[in-house]
């Protein structure tokens, strides 16, 4: 029997979550139904509806999947010898650059950017460190700068994303750093 703990499960919902990727990437959302993801995926509609109660959770569950994949690359990036705070960036903005259907789609359905969660790594690297040199210590205040960093960078990728992401990623990592 299939259940949230066995291995078969989980290759399910990978398959079906490629598959929405996939079609998002050839189509438009809204034309997306239950079942080409299946057709897609090569399972049944009753194995879509034991993971998902609809195309708009599966939707949440991928944007999940993405940030910690996201996060993942980012935290990598940071710990090599030869990265350079500068280009810390580079490796978010080719992720999201490479997953910019995704992304539009979202902000066309949910109106927000969904990496709130990929912002963490950037501010322990770049942000944090220069507030504790400057002296800045006291958690209120900290909370107004990652604010503002956090709104920053995601106007930024918003309208990156929007265009097309026609900057390349290097001139846009400056821009941001």
């Amino acid at each position: 029997m299939n259940t949230k703990s066995n291995q078969r499960y989980h290759d399910m919902d990978i398959f079906m979550k490629a598959a929405l990727l996939e079609l998002m990437k050839e189509t438009e959302f809204e034309k997306i139904t239950v079942k080409r993801i299946c057709e897609r995926a090569g399972v049944n509609r009753g194995t879509f509806y034991s993971h998902y109660t609809d195309i708009y959770s599966m939707l949440d569950e991928a944007e999940d999947y993405l940030s910690k994949e996201l996060i993942s690359i980012t935290e990598e990036w940071s710990r090599r010898p030869d990265s350079h705070k500068e280009s810390l960036f580079t490796p978010y903005l080719c992720y999201i650059k490479e997953h910019r259907y995704f992304y539009r789609i979202s902000l066309a359905n949910l109106k927000n950017l969904p990496i709130k969660k990929t912002f963490k790594p950037l501010w322990e690297q770049l942000v944090f460190p220069q507030c504790q040199r400057a002296g800045i210590t006291d958690e209120n205040e900290l909370s107004y700068y990652f604010i503002a960093f956090q709104s920053s960078i995601t106007m930024v990728l918003r309208h990156w994303i929007e265009t097309d992401c026609r900057e390349s990623e290097e001139k846009l990592s400056a821009i941001l750093y």
